[in-house]
């Protein structure tokens, strides 16, 4: 037992913090075209969500849904598989979350039903607007900062952390039922993506880790006040 104790999460990887950076940069000049069209997608969908109409939600969980099947195979199989066994049990994942975001787009009720993203300025609006808007605009200014050369920058709709930090903010922005069937997924991936960060003594690992704490404390939010109405 002792010895086991004295491994750290580093001895686990199979690669180091300069290869995570490089398998980024290669990934960008791979598909820097995909990288182009996913960043110009978040984009759109804050200016879509900022009014949001039903066939521009439609539009934003198609894009959403895209974005992650896109990811499943670009990113997880084609770039880190090679490197990381886990990553074909990570593409399974984000092949499922791509399926829930197309299905709830596909889904939508007709007009007359309630909407699915709520067009109220309460703090879930903000909330779940913020951490978009963070995951499209803030988070690739973040990573210039701590010393990440424009090449290897994660942009969302490409990247899996900015993607599945902006998603957990379209989630936000849902239904309590679609939350809760929307945000694991996301929860899952930046809890894993903070491990791996912190294994690699990645500084920027605990963005991830809050964005993950934040999902749970939203889904925690809505369990509490479900049972609360129930009593």
């Amino acid at each position: 037992m002792a010895d086991w104790l004295s491994y750290s999460i580093t001895d686990f990887l199979p690669f180091t913090q300069e290869t995570f950076l490089r398998l980024a940069e290669r990934y960008n000049l791979r598909f820097g075209l995909a990288v182009i069209v996913g960043g110009f997608s978040g984009i759109l969908s804050l200016w879509l969500l900022w009014q949001p109409r039903r066939w521009r939600q439609r539009v934003v969980l198609a894009a959403f849904g895209a974005s992650w099947l896109w990811i499943s195979w670009a990113y997880q199989i084609e770039m880190l598989a090679p490197l990381l066994w886990a990553a074909e049990l990570f593409a399974l994942a984000f092949a499922l979350q791509s399926g829930l975001l197309l299905a709830a787009a596909a889904l939508m009720y007709p007009e007359p039903a309630p909407r699915l993203v709520t067009d109220r300025l309460g703090p879930g609006r903000w909330l779940g607007y913020g951490m978009l808007t963070f995951a499209v605009l803030v988070l690739p200014l973040v990573e210039l900062a701590a010393g990440r050369a424009w090449s290897m920058v994660a942009l969302f709709g490409t990247a899996p952390d900015t993607t599945a930090i902006g998603t957990l903010g379209l989630a936000a922005l849902m239904a309590p039922r679609l939350r809760l069937l929307l945000m694991p997924v996301p929860i899952l991936w930046c809890l894993i993506s903070a491990v791996l960060r912190l294994g690699l003594i990645d500084p920027l690992w605990l963005v991830p880790g809050l964005a993950a704490v934040v999902g749970i404390i939203v889904i925690g939010l809505d369990a509490w006040t479900r049972r609360t109405h129930r009593q």
